[in-house]
């Protein structure tokens, strides 16, 4: 996912042809993800204490519930386990999309796992399954607004103040494949890639529904989770969080930053496991599918890192 940090020539970027939406599996946004923890019970208390996240409960299974400042039930779960994601759970609208998505997934030759369960925590039903990367997918019904969470959100009054999940990005080492299952399984739209010299794909963003990206894919060398993301309700909601968790002792790896795609604010940091996590605000929407092209940015732009100027550091990657 490196790119030369000494590059610094500029091109403007360049688009494809638009592309027809597909049906898909009706994926409308990003609801939750769930992170293992070796103590999800600390990981929690640093998740509130330091990220401005609010308990929601926790479970006989050992597994806390994160909820944002924004209308979802949690947006964060930490379960039991080393490090890493266990799933990506996913909006669809209602039962009839979410049986729909099943049958697709089946007639495709896909192993899904289904789970009835419904308690405090989990709202059943759900369809589990994996991309060839054997990135954790989870379908399940849950709120599907017209525009996106934070937009209609009130503005909370403290920072940090995480309003939902929006987007995931997935380390990938094999790019074609798994751009090739989020465009024609997932049913997701390519909005922008940033491209190498050579014109591979380092890193590539899709989208469900009008807001930019829910899911990212990054080159890599190995397959998994690089970071998480949670919206915040504006740009100065982004330099509060900022100055907040600097004070409180976290250190913000980069950021803040204006990434060229998708425009959105940014800071980069760590949870209580390990995790790389984001948060950030005023993402680009995309309202016309059918006349959108996809933006194509040069990875030696520092443009398609942060429209100020600056490059991840390593720590980063």
């Amino acid at each position: 996912m490196s790119v030369d940090s000494q590059s610094t020539f500029l091109q403007i970027p360049q688009t494809g042809d638009p592309i027809q939406k597909p049906k898909g599996l009706g994926v409308h946004r990003t609801g939750h993800v769930t992170l293992f923890s070796p103590d999800p019970a600390a990981s929690a208390e640093y998740a509130v204490e330091k990220l401005g996240f609010l308990h929601a409960g926790h479970d006989e299974e050992g597994r806390y519930y994160l909820a944002g400042h924004g209308p979802d039930a949690y947006s964060l779960v930490y379960t039991p386990g080393v490090k890493g994601i266990e799933a990506i759970s996913y909006i669809v609208t209602d039962e009839a999309a979410l049986e729909e998505a099943a049958a697709t997934l089946t007639k495709a030759g896909i192993a899904i796992t289904r789970g009835n369960e419904t308690s405090k925590f989990r709202s059943g039903p759900t369809v589990r399954f994996q991309t060839p990367a054997g990135h954790p997918i989870e379908l399940r019904i849950g709120h599907a607004p017209n525009v996106p969470v934070a937009a209609s959100t009130r503005r909370p009054n403290v920072a940090p103040a995480p309003i939902a999940s929006d987007h995931v990005v997935m380390r990938t080492a094999d790019m074609d494949a798994e751009i090739d299952y989020a465009a024609t399984t997932l049913g997701l739209m390519e909005s922008s890639r940033i491209q190498l010299p050579d014109g591979s794909p380092l890193m590539v963003f899709f989208r469900a529904n009008k807001l930019y990206h829910c899911l990212a894919l990054a080159r890599s060398e190995v397959d998994g989770l690089h970071h998480v993301q949670f919206t915040v309700k504006d740009g100065p909601a982004v330099l509060e969080a900022h100055e907040s968790m600097t004070k409180n002792g976290v250190e913000v790896l980069w950021g803040p930053v204006r990434h060229g795609p998708g425009h959105n604010v940014a800071i980069y940091f760590r949870d209580h496991v390990g995790h790389i996590m984001e948060f950030s605000s005023e993402e680009e929407t995309i309202l016309d599918d059918e006349n959108y092209s996809p933006q194509r940015w040069s990875g030696g732009d520092h443009r398609s890192m942060d429209e100020w100027g600056s490059f991840p550091p390593e720590s980063f990657m």
